[in-house]
């Protein structure tokens, strides 16, 4: 099976972080008549981008309940940001740095006032922020952007360091130990790819795994050009559940558990439940000694598994035609403003 990218993620991580300046505490700009302080206290991180660019937002939001986050992780899937927003930190992250919505938030981010780090491999993100003093990590590019996801990831790992917010340091080699773990259970991603061929896979992921639970359906989407759908426990039990009690066959429930996840008991009782309705939910085991290790295991394998399905399927995983089209026609319209 063509793994794509997959192998290479370990090196994508290590190379990624060696671009991180080391001096981003000391950047201190003035744009548009403010002054923007690095070196300030924040009280919030707003992770902006989209795709497979933005799902890093989610990741880091899962592992921000297990570590012990100085400030909270605001994620931003938007063209704009949240309007209530005091001293914040902005990490721009866009693969093709062309991503409209993620550039036009990190130009409000600036007209405001708040310090932004950009994530990207070039385009117009990079020159824009280049060309006004701001930070940005340039990465190593990959296939697509979803495949480049811990050359986006880690950087914003070390950032969160480099601000005090997050003690990351002493997992990032935990993280790719999931990787290669992942890397080594190919034949059994295959054989989950197998029991999904001819389904509608429902996903079940605690609230905090949502961002490994994301992953999978955006993988299921672009990979396997697959629906699914996904709900989060505990609040996917008082509404997503009451569905089970209709027989509908094209449907395969899918619950996935990490080792420590506190909603862990809660889940098992909800499996019970939809199983006692006739349902054979299939459960993925998440694996890792680190919340770190864990969440990248998670999202390693299961994007393992939507390459098995997508040739399963035989379908070409890497070309995303309709995002494309859709792009362009938002360019045309001149739906952005960037």
């Amino acid at each position: 099976m063509n793994l794509i990218d997959y192998p290479k993620w370990p090196s994508l991580a290590r190379e990624s972080i060696l671009n991180v300046p080391m001096d981003l505490r000391s950047v201190r700009l003035s744009i548009d008549g403010k002054v923007i302080d690095y070196g300030a206290e924040i009280d919030s991180v707003v992770i902006t981008g989209m795709g497979g660019s933005g799902v890093v937002g989610d990741l880091l939001s899962d592992l921000c309940w297990f570590w012990d986050c100085r400030v909270p992780i605001i994620v931003s899937k938007n063209m704009r940001l949240p309007r209530r927003l005091s001293r914040p930190l902005v990490i721009a992250i866009s693969y093709s740095g062309n991503t409209a919505e993620t550039i036009m938030s990190a130009n409000e981010a600036l007209s405001r006032g708040y310090p932004v780090i950009g994530i990207t491999t070039g385009g117009k993100l990079s020159a824009v922020l280049s060309g006004k003093g701001v930070p940005v990590v340039l990465i190593p590019k990959a296939s697509a952007p979803r495949y480049g996801l811990p050359a986006l990831l880690y950087p914003a790992l070390i950032i969160l360091e480099r601000f005090g917010i997050a003690s990351v340091t002493n997992e990032l080699e935990s993280g790719i130990t999931g990787i290669e773990n992942a890397l080594k259970h190919v034949d059994d991603a295959v054989n989950l790819a197998r029991q999904l061929v001819d389904s509608i896979p429902v996903v079940w992921v605690t609230e905090s795994r949502r961002g490994v639970g994301i992953r999978f359906k955006n993988d299921l989407n672009e990979n396997a050009k697959y629906y699914s759908v996904i709900s989060v426990v505990p609040e996917g039990a008082h509404n997503d559940i009451a569905a089970v009690i209709t027989k509908q066959g094209c449907l395969k429930h899918v619950a996935i558990m990490g080792p420590s996840d506190y909603e862990g008991l809660y889940e098992e009782v909800l499996i019970d439940v939809i199983s006692s309705f006739g349902a054979r939910p299939i459960i993925v085991k998440l694996e890792g000694k680190t919340p770190l290790e864990t969440e990248i295991y998670g999202v390693t394998y299961l994007g393992i598994v939507t390459l098995a399905l997508a040739e399963l399927l035989g379908v070409e995983p890497v070309s995303t035609e309709p995002i494309d089209r859709l792009k362009n026609l938002l360019n045309e319209r001149r739906v952005f403003q960037v």
